[in-house]
């Protein structure tokens, strides 16, 4: 195994479709088993194969505590065929380093996926911490980022221009922000456990 180079925003490959996995071969696997080493080397919960800058449909998860023995779950060629209700909680993002706001999500999705061997599986979360970080990281896979997705895209911006990710203005943005009613309370990221993929 070997960690990979994390891709930021805005590099290309993260705002590009991933192409679908058709041979399951041993480089399938030696990516696999590199996002994982990749993502737990940056203390994240998922990875999709863009944010090391491989177009392909392929993504990592592992939600066990840091108490627990890893679960890691390789998803190939994911698509979700069902969801439902709205799930609102803190995301972060592997490509956005420091940056973390609320994010609506689907409560309940069936995902249907491949394994390593190419095999169909079906799975279904509901309310955790899985069942948004799965939808984090097929954004990934389709071009989508969770800044697009964010509860208060006022409160977005500061946070990518607080990081450095966007050019602009700091005070102005927590003054509009104030004003907007969208946040009545501040977010500590140490008092949650944020998606970070």
């Amino acid at each position: 195994m070997a960690k990979l180079r994390l891709k930021y925003y805005p590099e290309q490959v993260l705002l590009q479709k991933a192409k679908k996995v058709t041979t399951f071969d041993s480089s399938v696997r030696k990516l696999a088993n590199d996002m994982l080493e990749t993502m737990y080397d940056e203390n994240g919960v998922g990875l999709a194969a863009p944010q090391v800058g491989v177009s392909k449909r392929i993504m990592v998860i592992d939600v066990s505590g840091e108490d627990e023995p890893n679960e890691p779950i390789v998803f190939i060629n994911p698509q979700i065929i069902e969801k439902e209700g709205s799930l609102v909680g803190l995301e972060g993002c592997l490509s956005f380093p420091g940056v973390f706001f609320e994010v609506r999500r689907s409560n309940r999705i069936l995902v249907k996926y491949q394994n390593l061997a190419g095999k169909d599986v079906k799975m279904q979360a509901e309310g955790d911490l899985l069942c948004r970080a799965i939808q984090h990281e097929i954004d990934h896979l389709d071009g989508e980022l969770f800044i697009n997705k964010a509860v208060s895209p006022i409160a977005a911006d500061l946070e990518l221009v607080k990081n450095g990710f966007i050019a602009g203005d700091v005070e102005a943005l927590e003054t509009e922000l104030a004003n907007s009613g969208q946040v009545t309370h501040t977010i500590n990221v140490k008092d949650q456990t944020p998606v970070v993929g």
